[in-house]
C-alpha cells in the first residue's frame, strides 16, 4: 500500500508539473508576435529586415513562422499594399497578424524614366490607414528612397536630395569605412542581397544614430508634414524600432 501511495504522489506531482509547464508554454506561444511586411523591391529592403529578424530568431524572441514577407508582385506603392492584402497561406490572411507593414518609396518620377506619381503614393498612405475598411496597416516610407535610411546612419540630412545623390553618398561613406569590403560597390549592385547583408552588418553599430536622425528629421516638419512632398523624410526607423522592441517584450 505504501509503495502505491508513493507512486500516486509521484504521479500527481508529475501531473502538476505537466499542467504548469503546459500553461507556461501556451502563454509564451500566445505572446509571440506575428509580423507581415510587403516591400516595394524584391531584394534589398526584404533582405535588410530579414537580417534583423534572423537575429531575433537566434535569440528565440520570435519563431521562424512569426515573420512573413508577402510575395512580391508589384513595385508601385498601391501595388505593394495590394500584395499585403492578397496574402493568404494555410487559411491565414494579413488581418490575422499583430503587425502589418508596407515598405515603400516616394521615388519621384525621373527624366530618364522610373519613379511613381504622387497620386499612387498618396493613395497607398490613405488606404493603408482607411478607417472605413479598418485595415490598420503601418507604412514605412522613404522620401525619396529606402537608402536614405542608410545615409542617416552617417549624418543628419535635412536638405532635399535625389535618390541618385543618396546612393552616391552612401557608397562613398561605406567605402570610407571599409574600402576593401565595398571596393566593387556601385549604384548598379547596391541592392543585391550580398551587399545588403554587408551593409546591414556594417551599419548595425550605428543604428541608434540613424533612429535618432530619422526621428529628428520627421519632427522638423511639424504637424504640417506631407510625406509626398517632404524630401528627405522616412518612417523606416519605426519598423526597425518595432522589431527591436520585441526583445524587451520577450524579456
Amino acid at each position: 500500500m505504501g509503495r502505491r501511495r508513493g507512486g500516486d504522489k509521484i504521479h500527481n506531482k508529475n501531473k502538476e508539473l505537466k499542467k504548469k509547464d503546459f500553461k507556461r508554454a501556451t502563454n509564451d506561444k500566445r505572446t509571440v508576435p506575428d509580423i507581415i511586411i510587403a516591400c516595394e523591391d524584391s531584394v534589398s529592403s526584404p533582405t535588410y529586415f530579414r537580417m534583423i529578424v534572423d537575429s531575433l530568431i537566434e535569440q528565440k524572441v520570435i519563431t521562424q513562422d512569426s515573420f512573413v514577407i508577402a510575395p512580391h508582385k508589384h513595385s508601385n506603392p498601391m501595388g505593394v499594399l495590394q500584395d499585403l492584402k492578397n496574402y493568404k497561406k494555410e487559411g491565414k490572411v494579413y488581418k490575422d497578424f499583430d503587425h502589418k507593414w508596407i515598405v515603400i518609396d516616394r521615388d519621384s518620377p525621373r527624366v530618364n524614366g522610373g519613379g511613381h506619381n504622387a497620386e499612387d503614393f498618396n493613395n497607398a498612405l490613405k488606404n493603408a490607414k482607411s478607417k472605413k475598411s479598418n485595415l490598420n496597416i503601418e507604412v514605412a516610407y522613404a522620401n525619396d528612397s529606402f537608402e536614405l535610411w542608410y545615409l542617416l546612419h552617417f549624418e543628419y540630412r535635412s536638405s532635399a536630395i535625389s535618390r541618385d545623390e543618396i546612393l552616391t553618398q552612401v557608397i562613398k561613406r561605406l567605402k570610407e569605412i571599409d574600402a576593401y569590403k565595398f571596393t566593387k560597390l556601385t549604384k548598379d549592385n547596391i541592392k543585391q542581397e550580398n551587399y545588403t547583408k554587408l551593409i546591414f552588418e556594417t551599419l548595425k553599430p550605428l543604428q541608434s544614430v540613424a533612429i535618432r536622425n530619422a526621428k529628428k528629421l520627421l519632427e522638423s516638419y511639424g504637424n504640417e508634414h506631407n510625406p509626398e512632398c517632404d524630401n528627405p523624410s522616412t518612417r523606416v526607423y519605426l519598423l526597425v524600432e518595432v522589431l527591436n522592441s520585441l526583445i524587451s517584450q520577450k524579456s
